[in-house]
C-alpha cells in the first residue's frame, strides 16, 4: 500500500466479511460519541471499496483495543488484541497470524502455516510457531519482540493511520484517510464481535449453602461447610499454593489485605448418587475453600490478584490462579508461607504430617503465631483461582478458592 493512498473510514456495529459490508452502520459523530464514553464500535478501513483492509473493534471501558487484518482475497490473514494499560498507551498482548499458500487457501485453511504470540509486560512473552497448522507439529520459544513493538500510542479518534503500523502494512501509516459519508443509520443491529470476557465467580454462596442443587452431567447437592480450623494472618496478606512447592511467586501473597487477625476457614461440599456394580453409592467432592473475614453480606466478586498480574490482560474465560501438582491447595500467611510450605512437604515425605478429617492438614508455627491449612484441590491438579467477596462498603468479605467442579453447572435450587 502506497503511503499517500486514500483509505475510506466507516463505523459500525462490526464487519461482515461475507457480504463486504459494514454491519449497522453508523455516523462518524455516533462512533465519537462511543469512543467519548468507552462504549464498543467498530473502526472499517479500506480502499476503493474493496476489501477491508482493518477492522479495528474499540470498547475503551474495557481497554480494549482488537485489529483484525485482511488480504486483498478478503481472508483474515492476522488477529491483534492490544490493552490500554496506561492512559496513553497500548500494549500489544497478543496475536495469531496465517500463511495462505495460493490465492485459493481458503480462511483459516487448517493446513494454513499458524504464528501465535502472546506477550507480557515485564518483557516475557512466547511465541508458537506452526509452518503447516493443524497438519504437523508445532515449535515453542520466547517472543523475540522489541519494546518499541510491545507500546503503541493510543488512536486519537479519527487518526487510525497508525493501527497500520501496529500490524505491520509497510508504507500505510502515512495514508489520507477519508469518512465515508451520508451513513445510512437505521435500527440497531447487534454486533458480530465483544470484548474478551476473562472468568467471573459463578454462585459463589450458594457453594457453601446447604442443600442448594446444581445439575451438571449429575445431580449435585451442597452439603454443610464443613470447619477447616483457624487461619492466623498477623500480616493480613493471604498466600494460595500448592504447600509442597518451594519458593514460588504465589508467596508474595495477594494484593488485597486485610486486618491482622484469626479467621475461620471452611471447605465446600457437594455430592451426588451414582451406581457403582449394581449398588448405589454416594460421592461427595470438595468444590471450594473459604477463609471467612466478616459476617457481612458479600454483593461484589474480584478474582484475587498478585502485584505483577492485571486482569485486563486476560483473554477469553481466562483467569489467574494457583497451580497445583500435588492434588492439595492450602492457605497460608506470607509471612511464612515458604518455611512451613517445607515443612508440609517434610511431613508428608516423612510419613509424619497427619490429617485432621475431610482432607485437611495443619501445620503450626508456635513461635511466629502462623500455620498453614491445606486441603484437597478438587478432583487435581490444575489452576484453581481465588475469588474476593466484598461488602457493600467494599471491605473484605471473605476468600474463595474455587475449584470449579460446579463453575459451569446450573443451579436448580438454593434453599
Amino acid at each position: 500500500m502506497a503511503g499517500q493512498e486514500i483509505v475510506d473510514v466507516a463505523y459500525g456495529e462490526g464487519w461482515d466479511p461475507a457480504r463486504g459490508a459494514v454491519l449497522g452502520p453508523i455516523s462518524a459523530a455516533t462512533a465519537a460519541e462511543r469512543d467519548a464514553a468507552g462504549l464498543p464500535y467498530a473502526v472499517v478501513l479500506r480502499q476503493g471499496g474493496g476489501p477491508a483492509a482493518i477492522v479495528a473493534h474499540v470498547a475503551w471501558e474495557c481497554d480494549f483495543l482488537g485489529l483484525w487484518g485482511y488480504d486483498v482475497q478478503g481472508r483474515r490473514f492476522v488477529e491483534t488484541e492490544l490493552r490500554r494499560l496506561e492512559a496513553d498507551r497500548l500494549f500489544f498482548a497478543y496475536q495469531r497470524a496465517w500463511s495462505y499458500r495460493g490465492e485459493d487457501m481458503p480462511e483459516f485453511a487448517a493446513d494454513a502455516g499458524r504464528l501465535i504470540i502472546e506477550l507480557r509486560p515485564d518483557g516475557g512473552g512466547r511465541q508458537i510457531v506452526e509452518p503447516q497448522g493443524d497438519k504437523g507439529g508445532s515449535l515453542h520459544t520466547i517472543a523475540d519482540v522489541p519494546e518499541e513493538r510491545r507500546w503503541f500510542p493510543v488512536p486519537a479518534f479519527g487518526r487510525w493511520q497508525g493501527l497500520f503500523t501496529v500490524l505491520g502494512f509497510e508504507g500505510a501509516d502515512g495514508c489520507q484517510l477519508r469518512d465515508v459519508r451520508d451513513v445510512p443509520e437505521g435500527e440497531s443491529t447487534e454486533p458480530n464481535w465483544r470484548p474478551p470476557q476473562p472468568m467471573r465467580p459463578q454462585r459463589v454462596d450458594e457453594l457453601f449453602t446447604a442443600g442448594a442443587r446444581f445439575a451438571t452431567d449429575e445431580e449435585y447437592t451442597v452439603r454443610d461447610p464443613i470447619a477447616a480450623g483457624t487461619l492466623h494472618l498477623p500480616s493480613g496478606r493471604l498466600v494460595a499454593r500448592d504447600p509442597t512447592y518451594g519458593a514460588c511467586a504465589e508467596d508474595a501473597g495477594f494484593t488485597a489485605t486485610v486486618p491482622p487477625g484469626s479467621y475461620p476457614v471452611q471447605l465446600a461440599s457437594a455430592g451426588y448418587t451414582a451406581e457403582h456394580q449394581g449398588r448405589t453409592i454416594v460421592i461427595d467432592e470438595c468444590t471450594a475453600v473459604r477463609v471467612l473475614i466478616s459476617e457481612q453480606p458479600t454483593v461484589t466478586w474480584e478474582l484475587a490478584l498478585l502485584a505483577d498480574q492485571d486482569e485486563r490482560l486476560l483473554r477469553d474465560g481466562e483467569f489467574y490462579g494457583f497451580g497445583v501438582d500435588s492434588g492439595t491447595g492450602c492457605f497460608v500467611d506470607a509471612s511464612t508461607a515458604g518455611e512451613l510450605g517445607q515443612r508440609f512437604w517434610d511431613g508428608q515425605v516423612g510419613g509424619t504430617q497427619m490429617e485432621s478429617g475431610n482432607g485437611v492438614s495443619i501445620v503450626d508455627d508456635p513461635a511466629t503465631g502462623t500455620n498453614l491449612i491445606a486441603y484437597p484441590s478438587g478432583r487435581g491438579d490444575g489452576s484453581y483461582p481465588v475469588w474476593i467477596g466484598r461488602d457493600a462498603d467494599g471491605g473484605v468479605t471473605c476468600f474463595v478458592a474455587d475449584m470449579l467442579i460446579l463453575h459451569e453447572a446450573t443451579l436448580s435450587t438454593a434453599c
